[in-house]
């Protein structure tokens, strides 16, 4: 498997040096990356392709954050036979190195999906549309997101708790625990009996501090905040973020929680490249009984069938397991019929759709002691240095290692933030193409940058949207995505209100020592408004809306008399049996934070959750365990 880059070729157009990404130095650095790291550190047991139908005991759909968990913990049973199935290849070399982050996006490893034009949002992105990376490859979107590791407020799960019992934080804690192997001795001792120190997937503080984000700290400082371990007891404040790292490299949770045993466990089985068209059911019984899937990287594309004896578990995240749910017959009755597909249960799958949307715009220019730059020869040698060590810049994300959590005024309840902050490197020179179209076209690894976007990220949003299939090709096209980013003007206030908070901060010594500058340069679509007035703040946040990628709740959790509800407190699909859901599609409401966490939690509930029933539902058990062999 070789790691192929983004094909900016019809992006670039005529213009060749107009975009960051269509510089000749880019082209000749992505070539360089793809050299030194486009293979894979992946080492399977290969598997011959299937000649017939294969019988396992579960068959996990997916092996992204929640996927891989599962895989994991349902193959200790030695005597249960689990069949992982992805559609993305081996996850490359690249992926380990944080600050190559922006190079992964639209890259082969990523679905590079992307939003349908609406009213109020991305309204000045390419084809009116907002760019939305979701991982295709082992460990999905852990294995190309910014890694950090955030729980949410202990309120958030309380909430879900009040129609799903067994949700609330004090019981979901025990699960962030057991998966975390927290490096960072000040966190653990800090906030005692939040952390867990000896789980598969290694949370740490980057080994490179980047010296600019040490300057945004002292800022956040300055207006007021005080220090805080998100993940602990209190929520409002500016922190270094921890991440999913280790050693200065990327932990997704295929590095976790895979390929550690994967060629240890003969009952595991992986396939990658395997694209799943659809769930069996049995229309009689309504009980999922296998998948149907097809191997793209082999000459032999037919379809090829797994039988599962216990139970098919969807993972594949909040776009692609609603698209598999409706291409299986579950699903809004009405949208079936619309496409020929035979709905077999009517559910509302694929509604509630929301995220955290923020925006690009608010921008600090940096001073010529404050930023940070390299030539195309400097690159290289930081890249094969990184080879080395792990320890350079690359080891880190730039400026996204600071943060803050604020409370406006919009939000009533003390310690609940409603706004996230995170600073994102740039080049201020194409700081309107960057707006514009973000996505794939950073030409720098995040390491190097003269130019620092504020982002604030609405972390309570209201609004809410829905997916539906592609009409045109509902199997293999991407479905249509209806985000409904600011349908609930509340939403728009929000993020506004966060960015007068963050307007302080030009005023702090810190910022004024540095010599860190506001570009008070508009942006082409806002023109009309007076520069940093809440119309302009209000015209950029739905001209160029953009997102942290966090997508949930299209396949909302809730009991049966939840007219809006998917899947009960246990993940089953209502009126489906042997089927899951498991992953950051069940959400009923998003947390206030990184979604990553929290879906690698709900992974790991639902694993113990599934050996405890077979536990108790085994003939002759009478209170001992009979895990068929374990």
């Amino acid at each position: 498997m070789t790691w192929i880059p983004q094909d900016v070729s019809s992006i670039c157009g005529q213009n060749s040096t107009s975009l960051p990404a269509c510089s000749p130095a880019y082209l000749a650095f992505v070539s360089f990356i793809v050299q030194y790291f486009g293979k894979s550190n992946d080492n399977y047991v290969a598997r011959s392709d299937p000649k017939g139908p294969e019988e396992y005991d579960f068959i996990v759909v997916g092996a992204g954050s929640a996927g891989c968990v599962l895989a994991n913990r349902l193959s200790e049973i030695t005597g249960w036979k689990v069949l992982l199935l992805e559609a993305g290849p081996q996850e490359p070399l690249v992926a380990d190195v944080p600050s190559f982050g922006t190079f992964l996006r639209s890259s082969n490893i990523d679905w590079a999906y992307r939003t349908q034009p609406e009213k109020k949002s991305c309204r000045s992105k390419r084809g009116r549309s907002c760019g939305w990376a979701r991982g295709k490859v082992m460990g999905g979107s852990s294995s190309i997101n910014y890694l950090m590791y955030i729980r949410g407020h202990p309120r958030d799960y309380d909430d879900w708790a009040v129609d799903n019992p067994g949700w609330s934080y004090r019981e979901v804690l025990p699960y962030f625990k057991k998966s975390e192997n927290n490096r960072s001795p000040e966190i653990v001792r800090g906030s005692p009996g939040y952390h867990g120190t000896k789980g598969e997937l290694t949370v740490e503080w980057f080994p490179y501090t980047d010296p600019n984000s040490e300057i945004l700290i002292r800022a956040w400082k300055e207006i007021g905040y005080g220090k805080i371990d998100a993940n602990g007891n209190r929520h409002v404040g500016y922190l270094r973020y921890q991440t999913t790292s280790k050693d200065g490299q990327r932990q997704s949770t295929n590095a976790a929680f895979i390929r550690p045993i994967a060629n240890d466990r003969s009952n595991l089985v992986i396939r990658t490249q395997a694209y799943v068209t659809k769930v069996l059911i049995d229309r009689r019984t309504k009980k999922a009984t296998g998948v149907e899937y097809v191997l793209t990287n082999s000459s032999d594309t037919s379809p090829k069938r797994a039988l599962a004896k216990k139970e098919v578990i969807v993972s594949a995240g909040a776009i692609n397991s609603p698209k598999l749910l409706l291409l299986s017959g579950i699903g809004p009755t009405e949208d079936l019929r619309e496409l020929g597909i035979d709905a077999i249960q009517d559910l509302p799958v694929g509604r509630n759709l929301h995220d955290h949307p923020r925006m690009d715009g608010l921008t600090i220019k940096l001073s010529e002691k404050t930023r940070i730059l390299a030539s195309l020869d400097q690159m290289k040698n930081d890249s094969l240095e990184y080879l080395k060590t792990q320890r350079n810049a690359l080891s880190a994300m730039g400026v996204l290692s600071a943060g803050c959590f604020v409370k406006t005024d919009l939000e009533r309840i003390p310690d609940y933030p409603d706004i996230q902050f995170t600073f994102d490197g740039t080049n201020v020179k194409d700081h309107v193409a960057m707006a514009e179209e973000a996505e794939g076209l950073a030409a720098l690894p995040l390491a190097y940058y003269d130019g620092i976007n504020i982002s604030p990220v609405l972390i309570g949003p209201r609004s809410r949207g829905y997916l539906k299939l592609n009409g045109t090709d509902a199997t293999w096209g991407a479905p249509l995505l209806h985000p409904n980013y600011f349908g609930d003007d509340h939403d728009l206030r929000t993020i506004v209100a966060g960015i007068r908070e963050a307007r302080k901060l030009f005023g702090t010594r810190a910022f004024k020592e540095n010599g860190y500058t506001l570009l008070a340069e508009p942006l082409p679509s806002c023109r009309q408004h007076r520069f940093d007035s809440d119309g302009y703040w209000r015209c950029v946040i739905i001209e160029y809306t953009n997102t942290i990628y966090h997508f949930v709740g299209t396949c909302k959790m809730g009991p049966r008399s939840d007219p809006s509800a998917v899947v009960d407190r246990y993940l089953r699909v209502h009126g489906v049996g042997s089927l899951r859901v498991v992953d950051a599609s069940i959400m009923p409401k998003i947390t206030r934070g990184n979604t990553n966490a929290p879906t690698i939690m709900i992974a790991e509930k639902i694993s113990d959750d599934i050996k405890h029933y077979y536990h108790r539902h085994c003939p002759g058990a009478r209170g001992k365990l009979c895990f068929f062999g374990s």
